[in-house]
C-alpha cells in the first residue's frame, strides 16, 4: 500500500515543480484597445507582408558587402530600414515567430509541450486584423496559428504530396502566392497582414551550414523569389500603401544547430521598406558587412519582440493583447501627434494586463492587509491616463511619450511582481512536503513488523489539523487560485501521515551516521554523473567490483575473465562514447543478430516455440525498421503484430514450462531482449544484453558455482543458505543500502550507455515509429517508459530469483531507493531552468523527470519481477524450505 503513497506523493512534488517554475504566464481576458483609425489618425500603411527565412541570422545576410541579395541591395540601402533584432533563447522557429507577431518572449510552460504546442491561449499581430491575414509555409511553423482565438486567417501550408521530390520550397510558396493574387479575393478590409514564410532555404529537412557555398546559392535564389514577390505585390495594390519586413525567426551556429543562446542564434536581421518607414542611421557601427563603396554599415538595434508593436503601429492596428514589448520612436514615417498616441496605445494595452492582475487580487477581503506592488494601483493608473490625454491636447507630445515610456516600465515590473507572487509560499510548502516524506520513509524503515503505529488521534496530529484550517481559511480569504490552494495544503497532510507511521517505541532513525554516509556518497556520485556523463562509468566500476568481491579472493576462472572482459567493454564504452548518431540502420540490424545469437553463446536451453516466437518478432523488426528507412507509411496490420508480440512476451513468461530460476530467468531475459529490439534505433539493445548478461555473470562468479547440469541449476547461484537472522542493526542498513545503490547506479548506468538520457533531453520519439504512426503523446510515454524498465526488470528478476535477502527485505530496500532519489531531488529543484537555452531548460525538466521517474517506475512495475517468476514451482526457490520458520525482526524486514 506504501507504493501508491509514494507514487501519489511523486506525483504531487512534480506537480509543485510544474506550479512553481512552469506556470503559464500569459494574461488572458482583456479587451483590445481601439485602432488608430477610430482616433481620427490616418496611419502611413494599409497592408503589411513580411517575408520571414527560417534560420538566417545578421551576419549571413549583412556580410560580403551584400552580394547574396543582387535583386533588392539598393532598394534596402536606399529606402530601407535596416537593423539587427536580438532574440533569446529557445532560438526555434515557433517561439521566433511567437515573439515577433505576439511581442512576448515564448512562455515557459511551453518547455512542457517541447516548445510545439500552445500552453495557453494568446493574441497576435494577425488577430487584430479581423479577418484579413494570409500566411504560407510550411505546417510543422504555421500550425499555431491555425488555434488563434476569434480569428479567420487564410492558411496555406505545404503538404507531404507538395513536399515530396520538391527540392526548392521557395518556388513551390512563389507559385501559390501568385495563384492566390490572380485570383479573386476580397482586399478590401484594412489592414491586412500577409506572410511568407520560408521554413527551409533548400527542400524539406535539409540543414545547410551558414556561408558554405551550398547556403549562399540557397539564399540567393530566396532572395530573387522575394524579388518576385514583391513585384507582385506592388504590381497587385499599385497605391504605395504597402509596407515590408525581410526578417527571421533565429539564426544558426556555423554547424547549422539552433536551440542556444550564442550570438549568431540570437542576432537576426531585419529590413523594412516601403509606406511609413523612416530611413535612419544608427550611431552605432556593425562589424558585420561595409557599403559597395567601402564605409561602414549602420543598423539599428531592437529586440525581436519589439517588432510586433512597430508592425501594429505602421498599419493602425492596437499592439496584440499580450505584448509586452515597448515601441522604438522614430521609426516611422508619421507625425509626432501619431508616435505619441501610438505610444499611449502600448501603453494602454500593457496596464490593461496590469488591471486584470489587480481585478483577481482585489477579490480578496484581505488585500489591504497582504504584500503587493505600491509603486503602481489603480489610482496611479487612472492618473496616468488623465495626465497623457491632458500632455497630448496641449501639445506636449515629448512629455507624453516619455511619459508612457515610464508607465510601460513600471507596468511591466509590476507583472513580473504578480507572475511571481505566490513562488515562496509554494517553494515553502514544497519543501515542507518533502521533509515531511523523508520522515514518512524513516519512521517506516525503524518500525518494527508488528510494532503498532500511533494511529490518528494524537495532540500533534490536532495541532495539525488546526494548521490546515488556518492555511484553508486564508486561502479562502485572500481568493487564492484553486491549484496553489490545494498544493499550500498539502503539507499537512504529508506530516499527519508521517507521524501516524511512526512506532510506538521509535525515537531517532537507525545507523543515522552510516544511512547519511550512504545517502550523500550515492547523491554526489549522481550529481557529479549529471555534469560529467563518464563518472557514471566510474561509479559502475565501483560498485559492481563491490558488490562481487567474493569472486577476487577465488582462483580465477574462464567464466570470471568472460565477466571481468564485459565490464571492461561495457566501462570503456561508457568513458569514450563513440558517436554512431541518433538512428543506425547498420548497428539495428547487428543488435537484432546478437539477439538471436547472444543465448547461443551462453549455452542458454529454450523449447521450439521460444526460438519461433522470438526470431518472427525480430524478422519482422527487420522488415520495420526498412520501412522506417524507406520513409514508408508502416501497415497498421504490422503495427497491431509489434503490439501483439510485445503482450506475448510478457505474458507466456509466468506460463512457460521452466523448472528452474536460471532457466526463467533466461527466458525473461531472453524475450524482453527481442521487445528491447524492437524499441531500439541503434546500438542500445546491444549495450542492454551486454549489461544484463554482465550482472548474471557476476553473481555466478561472487558464488562461484557453474551451474552447468539441470540438478545444479536447481540450486540457483544463492549465497546464502539462509537469511543471516543474527544481523546488527548497522549490518542491515548497509545490506538494504547496498542493493539499493547496485540497482540505481544499474539504472543510471543504462540510460546513459543506451542513449536513453539524451533521448529525454532531446524528446526524441524515433525509437516508437513502428509502433505509432502519429505522434501519439501517451503511447509514446508509455512505450519510453517500458524502454527504460526492460534493464531493470531483468535485474530486479535475477535478483529475486537468486537472493533469498532481496526477495525478503524488498520494502526495506525500495525506502532507501527512494531516500536517495528524493534526495537528489531536493538538490535540482533548486536548479530548475525555465528560460534561456532550449537544451538547458531540456536537461533540466529531464533531470527532475528521471530523480522522480526511477523511483516511481521502480514502485511501479515491481510486481512485475515477481509475475514472471510466479510459475516457478515453490519447492524450486532456494531457501522456501525454511521460509515459513524465519520470524524477520530486524529493520524494514516487516513491510512488503
Amino acid at each position: 500500500m506504501w507504493k501508491y503513497l509514494a507514487l501519489l506523493v511523486h506525483i504531487l512534488l512534480l506537480g509543485y515543480i510544474s506550479l512553481i517554475y512552469y506556470q503559464s504566464s500569459v494574461i488572458n481576458g482583456m479587451q483590445p484597445q481601439v485602432g488608430h483609425r477610430s482616433l481620427g489618425l490616418q496611419p502611413p500603411a494599409d497592408r503589411l507582408v513580411v517575408f520571414l527565412i527560417d534560420g538566417l541570422r545578421a551576419e549571413s545576410l549583412y556580410s560580403n558587402k551584400w552580394n547574396v541579395l543582387p535583386n533588392l541591395k539598393h532598394l534596402f540601402m536606399d529606402h530601407g530600414l535596416i537593423g539587427i533584432s536580438h532574440g533569446s533563447a529557445p532560438t526555434e522557429s515557433r517561439p521566433g515567430h511567437i515573439s515577433i507577431f505576439g511581442g512576448f518572449q515564448e512562455d515557459a510552460a511551453a518547455a512542457l509541450r517541447n516548445f510545439k504546442r500552445n500552453p495557453s491561449v494568446f493574441d497576435t499581430v494577425f488577430n487584430r486584423t479581423m479577418g484579413a491575414s494570409w500566411a504560407w509555409g510550411s505546417k510543422s511553423v504555421l500550425q499555431f496559428l491555425k488555434y488563434l482565438p476569434n480569428h479567420e486567417m487564410y492558411l496555406d501550408m505545404h503538404t507531404e504530396s507538395e513536399l515530396t521530390g520538391n527540392k526548392f520550397t521557395h518556388k513551390l510558396l512563389h507559385s501559390k502566392v501568385r495563384k492566390f493574387l490572380a485570383g479573386s479575393f476580397d482586399n478590401s478590409t484594412l489592414p491586412s497582414v500577409y506572410l511568407v514564410d520560408f521554413n527551409s532555404l533548400v527542400g524539406n529537412e535539409i540543414v545547410l551550414k551558414p556561408n558554405s557555398d551550398e547556403f549562399l546559392k540557397a539564399l540567393n535564389n530566396t532572395e530573387t523569389v522575394i524579388n518576385q514577390l514583391y513585384n507582385l505585390f506592388e504590381q497587385y495594390f499599385g497605391d504605395q500603401r504597402t509596407v515590408y519586413l525581410l526578417t527571421s525567426d533565429h539564426g544558426m551556429t556555423d554547424n547549422g544547430d539552433h536551440g542556444e543562446d550564442s550570438l549568431f542564434e540570437i542576432e537576426m536581421p531585419f529590413i523594412f521598406w516601403g509606406a511609413g518607414i523612416e530611413r535612419l542611421e544608427s550611431p552605432f557601427k556593425d562589424i558585420y558587412a561595409a557599403k559597395t563603396n567601402g564605409t561602414p554599415m549602420q543598423f539599428q538595434e531592437l529586440k525581436q519582440e519589439q517588432l510586433a508593436p512597430l508592425m501594429s503601429a505602421l498599419i493602425g492596428l492596437p499592439p496584440p493583447l499580450n505584448n509586452r514589448a515597448t515601441l522604438l520612436m522614430g521609426m516611422m514615417n508619421v507625425s509626432r501627434t501619431y508616435e505619441a498616441h501610438s505610444m499611449y496605445l502600448n501603453a494602454r494595452q500593457i496596464l490593461a494586463q496590469v488591471e486584470q492582475v489587480l481585478n483577481r487580487q482585489e477579490r480578496s477581503y484581505i488585500w489591504k492587509w497582504l504584500p503587493r506592488f505600491e509603486r503602481l494601483d489603480r489610482h496611479r493608473i487612472a492618473h496616468f491616463h488623465e495626465q497623457i490625454l491632458t500632455q497630448i491636447q496641449s501639445g506636449c507630445l515629448n512629455e507624453a511619450i516619455l511619459c508612457s515610456q515610464r508607465m510601460i516600465h513600471s507596468a511591466l515590473e509590476c507583472l513580473e511582481y504578480y507572475r511571481l507572487y505566490y513562488r515562496i509560499p509554494l517553494v515553502v510548502a514544497c519543501m515542507l512536503t518533502y521533509l515531511g516524506w523523508f520522515y514518512y520513509l524513516l519512521a517506516k524503515q525503524g518500525r518494527a513488523e508488528h510494532e503498532p503505529t500511533r494511529g490518528w488521534f494524537t495532540i500533534a496530529n490536532l495541532i495539525l489539523l488546526m494548521m490546515e484550517l488556518l492555511v484553508a481559511l486564508t486561502c479562502f480569504l485572500h481568493s487564492v487560485p484553486c491549484s496553489t490552494s490545494f498544493y499550500l495544503l498539502v503539507p499537512v497532510p504529508m506530516w499527519a501521515l508521517a507521524l501516524r507511521e511512526q512506532g510506538l517505541q521509535y525515537s531517532c532513525m537507525r545507523a543515522p551516521l552510516i544511512q547519511l554516509a550512504w545517502i550523500g556518497a550515492a547523491v554526489v556520485l549522481f550529481i557529479a554523473t549529471y555534469f560529467f556523463k563518464p563518472l557514471i562509468a566510474l561509479g559502475y566500476l565501483i560498485v559492481v567490483c563491490a558488490n562481487n568481491g567474493h569472486a577476487f579472493t577465488r582462483a580465477p576462472r574462464l567464466r570470471f575473465w568472460l565477466w571481468v572482459a564485459v565490464v571492461a567493454l561495457l566501462t570503456g564504452f561508457t568513458v569514450k562514447r563513440p558517436d554512431f548518431g541518433c538512428n543506425s540502420i547498420v548497428l539495428l540490424f547487428l543488435s537484432m543478430l546478437v539477439t538471436i545469437l547472444r543465448p547461443l553463446l551462453m549455452n542458454e536451453r529454450h523449447v521450439c516455440r521460444v526460438w519461433l516466437s522470438n526470431g518472427s518478432a525480430l524478422l519482422l523488426a527487420t522488415y520495420l525498421a526498412y520501412e522506417r528507412l524507406s520513409k514508408n507509411e508502416i501497415n497498421c496490420v504490422l503495427q497491431g503484430a509489434a503490439w501483439f508480440y510485445v503482450l506475448y512476451a510478457f505474458i507466456s513468461i509466468p506460463y512457460s514450462n521452466t523448472k528452474t530460476p536460471r532457466r526463467r530467468v533466461q527466458l525473461i531475459l531472453f524475450n524482453l531482449s527481442t521487445v528491447y529490439t524492437l524499441l531500439s534505433v541503434s546500438y542500445e539493445s546491444i549495450f542492454m544484453q551486454l549489461l544484463c548478461t554482465e550482472f548474471l555473470l557476476g553473481m555466478q562468479v561472487d558464488t562461484g558455482k557453474k551451474n552447468l547440469t539441470d540438478s545444479e541449476d536447481s540450486e540457483g547461484v544463492e549465497d546464502e543458505a539462509k537469511p543471516d537472522k543474527s544481523l546488527s542493526s548497522e549490518d542491515h542498513i548497509n545490506k538494504i543500502y547496498r542493493y539499493a545503490v547496485l540497482i540505481l547506479v544499474y539504472a543510471y548506468f543504462s540510460m546513459i550507455g543506451t542513449g536513453n538520457l539524451l533521448n529525454i533531453s532531446a524528446f526524441d520519439t524515433s525509437f516508437a515509429h513502428i509502433f505509432v504512426s502519429d505522434c501519439s503523446t501517451v503511447l509514446i510515454f508509455l512505450l519510453y517508459m517500458l524502454k527504460v524498465m526492460i534493464p531493470l526488470i531483468i535485474i530486479m528478476s535475477s535478483l529475486c530469483a537468486f537472493r533469498a535477502y532481496v526477495r525478503h527485505n524488498l520494502c526495506g530496500i525500495f525506502i532507501c531507493l527512494f531516500l536517495i532519489c528524493d534526495v537528489l531531488c531536493l538538490y535540482f529543484f533548486f536548479f530548475v531552468r525555465n528560460s534561456g537555452s532550449w537544451r538547458n531548460v531540456r536537461e533540466s525538466l529531464s533531470q527532475q523527470l528521471i530523480a522522480h521517474g526511477v523511483p516511481m517506475l521502480l514502485a511501479a512495475f515491481s510486481f512485475i519481477p515477481n509475475l514472471l517468476l510466479s510459475a516457478i514451482p515453490l519447492t524450486m526457490l532456494p531457501m522456501l524450505n525454511w521460509k515459513k520458520d524465519v520470524k524477520m525482526t530486524q529493520l524494514g524486514q516487516s513491510q512488503v
